[in-house]
């Protein structure tokens, strides 16, 4: 029998008050007309927080579990409510999961028969998905379908990306025709085994590292992260890779004998995730910031560090591959028509150095709408995104990254080296954008950027601007932001719900 005594129950009060409030923020007219389901997802989501919190308060020592519960029952409930191909870029991501579902770990840029364009071939019913893109299965005949394998073809299929990104996808959608499952199944298994994978290494990292576990625990269930985590999209991956390297990194800061194979283990994540988004190999100069002492000894301190060197190398080298395979798809013609090109951008640049200053501020000036996107889900003509959201949660974690009591003081030195990195990264990811996303000449820094790709950088947070200056009840401290932030995954769902339904 479960017992939950009077404190446990003030939580869960307090979660349920926050789903309502979001609820009754995003209703609409239309809503209030035939509020059933709304009222039916509300009750889902309402359990499902309660028996999380409810699991925290058994496991508070096994975080590792508490994470791994959290994102896989949250991030069920999205697999379902989330609209076809309605993450962004996830038809995409679709047509790449199905190709390496056949065993194909590269991609065949063909012409289509019959015309003179070209494109990557797939079967029908996820060329049908396209049609259905960003309507409920209620709105949509793809439920009751079966797989049609009539050869199709689609114009674009992130051939840049590398075939690992997409195995988890694959294994879904290679279920789904074994089992000779209904058309759908491909979308919602392949979206399952990518949550899967990402709250297992969530879990794995949350485990490593000996400190910091709670302030991962909650960047790991950010809800955008939790979206993507249940979509065909790789985000899930490169984020839970890039969080798993930190925790390499802390387990080495605290760590008195740094072991080879560990080392293996945090460069391996980092070339993993970065190869997914380049900027994020910075992490490996992370290694700096361990202490000397740590390591078994000069040998192997000095080979931990030149190792930053071919860890850059693989990852340029395939950027370089990346970069001429992006233009074999839809935005080949789009960067011509909208003069966007790379060399020409940087010789702007040079060229034009008071204009590359003040774009170089705009990195600063720029980060409200970035902070925005953290709520942005969705894209195109299928967009909807909440600023309450995105304002309150800011809010949220700037308190909770400042206050909330650390088990390691990390001393000035270490946070402001922490800071250059996290900096580093930041500007990485948004000048690689302005490079390739925008026109030459463009004044935006932000077009083409989305909050999605900055969320492993959250972690950077509470390990630079946290302090000791105030004392609290960790135990209740701990269960109180972690109330909130489950309160902000069911707004979430509860925006998806009202928009989409």
């Amino acid at each position: 029998m479960i017992n939950l005594n009077l404190k446990n129950q003030y939580f869960i009060l307090i979660y349920l008050s926050i789903l309502c409030i979001f609820t009754l923020c995003f209703l609409t007219k239309e809503d209030y007309l035939s509020p059933f389901f709304e009222i039916g997802i509300l009750i889902l989501v309402f359990i499902i927080g309660a028996f999380s919190l409810y699991y925290y308060t058994q496991n508070e020592n096994n975080l590792h579990k508490v994470a791994f519960i959290i994102i896989l029952l949250f991030g069920i409930t999205c697999i379902f409510i989330t609209p076809i191909n309605d993450v962004s870029d996830e038809q995409e991501h679709f047509i790449r999961s199905e190709i390496v579902s056949t065993g194909k770990i590269s991609t065949d840029y063909i012409q289509i028969p019959n015309t003179t364009a070209y494109g990557y071939q797939t079967i029908k019913s996820l060329t049908v998905f396209c049609d259905s893109a960003g309507l409920n299965v209620f709105n949509t005949n793809v439920d009751d379908a079966k797989i049609d394998y009539t050869p199709s073809y689609f114009n674009s299929a992130f051939s840049q990306n590398p075939f690992y990104s997409y195995l988890p996808q694959a294994i879904g959608i290679f279920l789904a025709k074994l089992l000779d499952l209904n058309a759908i199944w491909m979308l919602w298994l392949g979206r399952l085994f990518n949550l899967i994978l990402y709250a297992s290494i969530i879990s794995l990292a949350i485990r490593k590292t000996p400190i910091l576990k709670f302030p991962m625990l909650v960047v790991s269930i950010l809800p955008l992260a939790i979206y993507q985590a249940a979509s065909l999209s790789v985000d899930g991956m490169f984020s839970s890779l890039a969080l798993l390297a930190f925790s390499y990194f802390l387990y080495f800061y605290k760590t008195p004998k740094i072991k080879w194979k560990d080392l293996g283990i945090f460069y391996i994540a980092i070339i993993l995730s970065g190869l997914l988004k380049s900027p994020f190999l910075a992490l490996s100069l992370l290694i700096f910031l361990v202490p000397n002492s740590h390591f078994e000894n000069k040998t192997q301190n000095i080979i931990s560090k030149l190792a930053i060197l071919p860890t850059f190398a693989i990852g340029f080298a395939w950027s370089s591959y990346a970069t001429r395979a992006l233009v074999n798809s839809w935005r080949g013609e789009y960067f011509i028509n909208n003069h966007i090109n790379a060399t020409e951008q940087t010789n702007y640049l040079i060229n034009h150095p008071k204009f590359a200053f003040e774009r170089f501020l705009n990195v600063f000036t720029q980060f409200p709408i970035i902070a925005d996107r953290f709520f942005y889900f969705s894209n195109d003509v299928r967009q909807y995104s909440s600023t309450l959201l995105a304002t309150l949660y800011a809010i949220f974690f700037l308190v909770f990254s400042f206050i909330y009591p650390l088990d390691e003081k990390f001393n000035i030195k270490t946070r402001i080296e922490g800071f250059l990195i996290g900096f580093l990264i930041y500007i990485g990811v948004i000048g690689v954008q302005y490079l390739t996303w925008a026109n030459v000449g463009a004044n935006s820094v932000v077009n083409g950027v989305f909050a999605r790709y900055f969320m492993p950088l959250l972690i950077f947070v509470p390990f630079i601007i946290n302090t000791d200056l105030f004392e609290y009840d960790k135990k209740k401290l701990s269960l109180l932001f972690l109330t909130i932030a489950m309160g902000f995954i069911g707004g979430m769902i509860m925006l998806t719900v009202t928009v989409k339904y």
